[in-house]
């Protein structure tokens, strides 16, 4: 009896750790490193980092540049990701996650076109624009987590559309009954087709069948000034157009729009996302 209870006392603590695997992350875009002079910002950038100390960072528009110093300041994370243009060359939508906590198992990148394995652009993009996904293994608890980062097109709203669609599709293909968190810089307001899709209320044909919600509005629901491109001003009165994306069966313990400033002065010119969360 004694070797049953113990046994069965085992057994609840090792269900009740999967059951509060918890984790903190952030979505960052931190402008890339040929505008608004990196030099002089990039101490701020680490302190926000620093500051929040998330599992799980996704970086926009971070070039290899941005990644190797990264790496130098930050060497408890390991890191993904393809460059826009293809290998290391251009705007880089990086997975950084820290190595105590997870091991990287699988990892990818496509491109948000009718070309997705190669850098390309459709649509009317602006911009080659790519998505990079992580599978990480939680190493307290052995479950799996899929982490998807991307930074949609800022000059066609059709990009934004067909690439949110891209993304769901994988994630559907990819992940199946796992937890996943879906971030990024969006470049789409909160009333949107590009959320819509996201959600999975799209009136437009899609087959994902996946419901997301915002992990800042589950807390937030009535939050206004919630702008996340600040212009390096400050400004808070534009749309959100940064979120971290979750399954409607994750945890929200918290989640906030970081607005640091340092004597006046912005790191870059978006607010971090942010969000911890718990896996049932």
């Amino acid at each position: 009896l004694l070797f049953l209870s113990i046994f069965t006392g085992c057994l609840f603590l090792q269900a009740s750790d999967q059951e509060n695997t918890e984790f903190r992350l952030m979505s960052f875009n931190i402008r890339n490193s040929h505008a608004r002079d990196w030099e002089a910002r990039k101490g701020l950038v680490y302190e926000v980092i620093r500051g929040y100390t998330p599992d799980v960072l996704g970086l926009q528009e971070a070039n290899s540049f941005h990644l190797k110093e990264l790496s130098n300041e930050f060497p408890q994370y390991g890191q993904v990701g393809e460059g826009s243009m293809g290998g290391s060359k251009g705007q880089h939508s990086a997975i950084l996650f820290l190595e105590e906590r997870f091991k990287l198992t699988d990892s990818g990148s496509f491109w948000l076109s009718e070309n997705p394995t190669q850098p390309s652009k459709s649509w009317r993009s602006a911009h080659h624009r790519i998505c990079t996904w992580a599978e990480l293994l939680v190493r307290e608890t052995d479950r799996t987590l899929y982490i998807y980062n991307t930074h949609m097109d800022d000059g066609s709203r059709e990009a934004r559309e067909n690439g949110a669609r891209m993304i769901m599709e994988h994630i559907q293909g990819k992940v199946q009954a796992t937890p996943f968190v879906f971030m990024g810089d969006f470049n789409a307001p909160e009333d949107s087709e590009v959320l819509e899709i996201i959600k999975g209320n799209s009136l437009a044909k899609q087959d994902h069948g996946i419901q997301m919600v915002d992990s800042f509005r589950v807390l937030h629901p009535q939050r206004k000034n919630v702008g996340t491109y600040n212009g390096f001003t400050g400004q808070s009165d534009g749309p959100k157009i940064d979120y971290i994306m979750v399954k409607s069966n994750i945890r929200v313990i918290e989640a906030s729009i970081l607005q640091n400033n340092f004597k006046g002065q912005y790191p870059p010119d978006h607010f971090p996302m942010t969000a911890q969360l718990g896996l049932r």
